[in-house]
């Protein structure tokens, strides 16, 4: 019995170590491209808001910022 459960315990972890070299290399894949999202959001939203001429308008308005309540 012990013979034949030796091959079945090296070829188990041979089978679970491929599957976590996958598994790591396809979360690391996806943490990268979230943080490529993340950083083009971000890259978007100052650019949106660096708009000079926006900018001197909102200074001239005067205008103050509303609060706004947030519902979870």
């Amino acid at each position: 019995m012990r013979t034949a459960l030796i091959p079945l315990r090296k070829h188990l972890r041979e089978a679970l170590r491929k599957q976590k070299d996958t598994l790591s290399y396809n979360l690391a894949a996806l943490r990268y491209i979230k943080r490529q999202s993340e950083a083009e959001l971000t890259a978007d939203f100052f650019e949106e808001e660096m708009d000079e001429e926006k900018i001197k308008e909102r200074i001239t308005e005067g205008k103050k910022r509303k609060r706004v309540s947030i519902k979870a």
